[in-house]
């Protein structure tokens, strides 16, 4: 299969590229930068297209479309010019892209489609588990993520397989949430954060990856789906397994208002959360390898 991504320099796209290089696909990867990264450079079958956004003709021929940007939303603060940011690179990116597939003269026969488990709302408590059926919230990241999702409509009435990937906190040391919260447990001073019972939806990179080539390769996969592990967990919990799994303590309690003193708005991410479960994921067969996540925490630290 000839893949297009968009994103594909990224935490994710980074491992996932050699997940589908290996299976035998071939990758045109859309970035502003002009070469790959090392990792990616070393592989076969890839093709580098320097650009902000593809035009139809990039695009045009390709079996598949992973759109995996957006400007980050976690551990930064949230001004004005960010939140317009963070919005630009979601809702206006994909229209524009959007735009462009449903010029193509040969469209992908499928596109997959990033998004977040922001979709359902933020609460700094426990709550029953959001599944696919659940209504969105109303606060910004929700409001965002509507937005992006229904940007892709126009392809669904193009017939065009459609997926929506609602991820969740994806593990990797490599980057995202959990390398910025190693240090601090390193050091001894790592704990839950404000009253830790926030949901923390959390999902190991290896199954972010299989689970996102399995609906890809899935003829009857459309639609929403959560891209998270069956056992979401507090993050109180979550603060245990990761001090459990680096032999260290967990002795501290992050006040709430440091994390607002940092980060204004932005603390939301942190400070708040939810538990979500992939019923569609677990309903359409998928076997996780990776459910607990004392077991996902030691697969990937004691890589590095």
């Amino acid at each position: 299969m000839k893949i297009g991504i968009l994103g594909g320099t990224g935490l994710i796209g980074s491992e996932l590229i050699p997940y589908g290089n290996k299976l035998g696909h071939h990758f045109r990867i859309f970035t502003r930068r002009t070469e790959l990264p090392a990792d990616l450079a070393s592989l076969s079958g890839l093709e580098l297209v320097t650009t902000t956004i593809p035009s139809s003709a990039q695009l045009d021929g390709l079996d598949a479309i992973i759109n995996l940007v957006g400007e980050p939303i976690a551990g930064v603060r949230w001004t004005a010019e960010r939140k317009n940011l963070i919005r630009t690179s979601r809702v206006d990116f994909t229209r524009g892209l959007v735009a462009r597939i449903r010029d193509c003269k040969h469209p992908p026969k499928v596109f997959l489609q990033g998004s977040a488990i922001g979709y359902y709302g933020m609460s700094a408590s426990k709550h029953p588990a959001f599944d696919e059926a659940h209504l969105p919230g109303d606060d910004f990241l929700s409001t965002i993520c509507v937005d992006w999702e229904r940007e892709t409509l126009s392809l669904i009435e193009k017939g065009i397989r459609t997926i929506i990937l609602r991820t969740g906190i994806v593990l990797s040391p490599k980057g995202g949430a959990l390398e910025k919260m190693i240090p601090p447990f390193q050091f001894g001073v790592g704990g839950p954060i404000s009253s830790g019972e926030q949901g923390m939806s959390w999902i190991h990179i290896w199954d972010f990856v299989s689970s996102t080539f399995y609906l890809l390769n899935k003829k009857s996969s459309d639609g929403p789906y959560n891209i998270v592990s069956p056992n979401p967990c507090s993050n109180e919990e979550f603060s245990k397994e990761l001090a459990k799994a680096l032999f260290r303590p967990c002795l501290f309690k992050i006040p709430s208002l440091a994390i607002q003193a940092l980060y204004g708005e932005g603390a939301q991410v942190i400070t708040e959360g939810q538990f979500v479960m992939p019923k569609r994921l677990i309903e359409e067969g998928y076997e996780f390898q990776f459910q607990n996540l004392g077991d996902a925490l030691r697969n990937l630290l004691n890589k590095n």
